[in-house]
């Protein structure tokens, strides 16, 4: 769904179709929106310059400051099917408002400081296996989709011993990947021993390991199998998430011959 609306026209007459003008005819009415004055723009070096209101600029920042921005990695969703994932996974706060925005960016406006705090503080979510990614509003920051280098991915480790599963030692194998989040619950309760499963802040910039090296107390090296929930693609040349050098459709740079 785009952010357009469709128009729904009603007959004038059997048959005949309306004209502009009668469609937007009730937009142009004063109480359909707001009335707005004429500010004369102000010349300077013979150029006409705007000069905003800070004080409404701030308090625009304000009204926005209760705001997350979120967006899914290789992930397009519509705007309706972002409104069901918020209704089933967010359902205890109040229902933010939803807005779509530009490049598949979202923008959801809480009612109150506390909701917007408790959905980051139990995040990070994933949308149809894919990251989903939640940022502080910031009046600075710009619609575009940015190099994603950082993806929190969910990363399990196979036939880990049960001897190595203390917190501590989670941490310290899954920091040799990336930035060590947190563990899903069957791991943290040690009730599924087939694999531990944990979420991983990885720079997929970089190559992704198959197997990681421990080291026993007896001095012996153990190798530790690696599995990757999703293994995002990344091509270095356009710093884009979801394909390879070869998929890429980005031309080339042509080099001259040395």
């Amino acid at each position: 769904m785009n952010a357009s609306r469709k128009l729904a026209f009603s007959a004038i007459s059997s048959g005949t179709k309306p004209t502009m003008a009668e469609v937007v005819k009730g937009n142009r009415e004063q109480n359909m929106g707001l009335k707005l004055n004429y500010y004369p723009p102000v010349m300077k070096d013979g150029i006409k310059i705007v000069k905003l209101n800070p004080q409404e600029i701030a308090e625009q920042n304000q009204k926005w400051s209760r705001a997350l921005i979120g967006n899914v990695i290789v992930g397009n969703p519509t705007f309706k099917e972002m409104l069901k994932f918020i209704y089933r996974v967010w359902n205890y706060v109040s229902t933010p408002q939803v807005f779509l925005h530009n490049n598949g960016y979202f923008i959801f406006k809480f009612n109150n400081e506390e909701d917007k705090e408790a959905i980051l503080k139990q995040g990070p979510y994933t949308f149809n296996y894919r990251p989903f990614i939640l940022k502080q509003w910031d009046p600075e920051f710009q619609m575009n989709k940015e190099p994603t280098q950082l993806i929190p991915i969910w990363v399990m480790f196979p036939n880990l011993l049960i001897q190595f599963w203390a917190p501590g030692n989670l941490e310290r194998i899954t920091s040799c990947i990336g930035k060590p989040i947190c563990i899903d619950k069957l791991t943290a309760q040690e009730q599924r021993i087939a694999y531990a499963r944990i979420l991983i802040e990885i720079d997929i910039s970089q190559p992704l390991p198959e197997s990681i090296s421990l080291e026993l107390p007896d001095g012996t090296h153990y190798s530790q199998n690696i599995e990757y929930e999703w293994k995002p693609l990344f091509y270095q040349d356009c710093l884009k998430v979801g394909h390879n050098t070869r998929d890429c459709t980005k031309p080339a740079e042509h080099k001259e011959p040395r």
